[in-house]
């Protein structure tokens, strides 16, 4: 349980210094607009996986290791990153989905 409560710890911390680079608000915003479009489910996991490797390959978060030392550690392992980018595309196709939903429903009234 423990383990868990620092994984979600890190992984906090790791999607604060995603957007901290600006890249990480981008791809959240993509997903946003692929979920208010109602793309198919199966675009977040390849979306994240290509972000995820775009990232680790091209974006060097050096700048920012003093402030957040184990996230930067864990960001060079290339699964981790994945992770993170998967918790961002999700969390930005479910808020898509969502601001879909909400603008529907203040229409109707």
């Amino acid at each position: 349980m423990l383990w868990l409560i620092r994984f979600i710890g890190l992984l906090s911390q790791a999607i604060f210094l995603e957007f901290l680079h600006i890249f990480g608000l981008i791809v959240f915003l993509l997903a946003a607009l692929l979920g208010y479009f109602r793309a198919p489910w199966w675009i977040v996991p390849a979306f994240a996986i290509a972000s995820g490797f775009f990232a680790n390959g091209f974006i060097d978060l050096t700048y920012l290791t003093e402030t957040f030392r184990r996230v930067a550690s864990a960001s060079d392992r290339w699964a981790f990153v994945i992770v993170v980018y998967f918790a961002i595309t999700i969390g930005g196709y479910l808020v898509g989905l969502l601001g879909r939903s909400f603008m529907r429903r203040t229409r109707r009234l």
